[in-house]
């Protein structure tokens, strides 16, 4: 088929559907292919605004470590040409392993964020700018999309309700959806449509595709990850930390905080759940909300740990309480990325490396697509 007569839609206005759309609308080879972004809620709706924005070159396991590598190199690409730095919060910085007993009277002084971070019994390197980094991953997923649009991608804010097939019942011709602005019908031509909606990808996949979904349909949401954003007047020195809490609160089923200071003065805390029933994934990314109670818990950790930037005695604004949901695979455990059949592809199941891989997601130079495994 001729790239002309080509019209790919891809299904997930999150970071994986934003940088498929991103490196297609790049690619010499598809100059005058058609390139729609179908978004149910808004782009960066999820886990894609959500999340935390850490990146790290060598965290993965043998399945993955060539894709992680390659993410994280890519990122650093793609912050270069278009200045990501300034317009997604791209930086390198130290990572440390942090362990705080609160039984303990001692505590230790970590090198370098002194200012802000007293409480904690020990500290360790477990990362450096050489090999992590992090981006602010709503900055960085509209950034994307803006730069697809600007060669030529359409991006839709409706709801995929199905496909449409030639009269063989196996040629793809078109995906129908619903705005949700206006509530009216959208016919979309198409001979390709990517699944990359994320959590929602296994559920939207049996819906269109029935028993024909293959493994898309094995992707399934992780549970719900509550997180806030605060800020404080104090200067906050730029070093993630993943942490270790004794003993456990009582009141939390999980108790592992991650802690990201961002550029812009923020910072980025989540990795404690509440005791608390488990509540299902909503069938909007814009129904998704928080744990008020693990919100409760992440506050009063990064008031103890660090007391004199984000103790109840000082000038603390809580910028964003917020929750998501990750994107597993039921059968692998990691992504699965390519052809499902003819014009049907998917991309999805990245858990909480989404914002990593989805820089990797760059066709071949001399394939449009590229056919990963066979997914049926």
């Amino acid at each position: 088929m001729s790239t002309a007569n080509r019209s790919i839609v891809i299904i997930g206005g999150g970071i994986i559907g934003s940088s498929i759309a991103y490196y297609l609308t790049r690619h010499p080879l598809l100059a005058d292919t058609a390139v729609h972004l179908l978004e149910a809620s808004s782009i960066a709706a999820g886990s894609s605004s959500k999340g935390g924005g850490f990146l790290a070159s060598d965290w993965h396991d043998r399945n993955t470590a060539s894709l992680g590598k390659l993410s994280f190199e890519l990122h650093d690409e793609l912050a270069r040409e278009h200045d990501g730095q300034r317009n997604w919060g791209y930086r390198r910085l130290d990572t440390l392993g942090v362990e705080v007993n609160m039984d303990k009277a001692r505590r230790k002084n970590v090198s370098g964020a002194e200012s802000w971070l007293g409480n904690v019994t020990s500290a360790r390197n477990i990362g450096g700018d050489q090999t992590t980094a992090q981006v602010h991953p709503y900055q960085f997923t509209h950034a994307l999309v803006a730069a697809a649009q600007e060669r030529g991608l359409t991006v839709h804010l409706a709801a995929a309700e199905g496909l449409t097939f030639a009269d063989d019942g196996e040629t793809l011709t078109g995906v129908t959806a619903v705005s949700n602005q206006g509530g009216e019908e959208i016919n979309i031509l198409a001979t390709d449509v990517v699944f990359a909606a994320g959590p929602w990808t296994g559920k939207l996949a049996e819906k269109l595709l029935g028993d024909r979904a293959g493994a898309a349909a094995g992707i399934v949401p992780s549970g719900r990850s509550t997180s806030i954003v605060l800020r404080s007047a104090k200067p906050i020195s730029p070093h993630a930390l993943f942490m270790e809490v004794h003993p456990i609160p009582a009141a939390a089923a999980k108790c592992t905080p991650e802690v990201y200071p961002r550029p812009d003065g923020t910072v980025y805390v989540c990795g404690i759940a509440a005791r608390e029933a488990a509540v299902p994934l909503p069938e909007r990314a814009h129904q998704v909300v928080h744990s008020e109670k693990a919100a409760k818990l992440l506050r009063a950790h990064m008031a103890a740990i660090a007391p004199e930037a984000f103790g109840e005695k000082e000038e603390v604004e809580v910028v964003a309480e917020q929750a998501c949901y990750r994107p597993n695979s039921s059968e692998t455990g990691g992504p699965i990325i390519g052809k499902i059949r003819e014009g049907i592809w998917m991309a999805s199941g990245h858990q909480v490396w989404g914002i990593l891989m989805g820089a990797s997601l760059r066709p071949s130079r001399r394939r449009a697509f590229v056919r990963a495994r066979d997914l049926d």
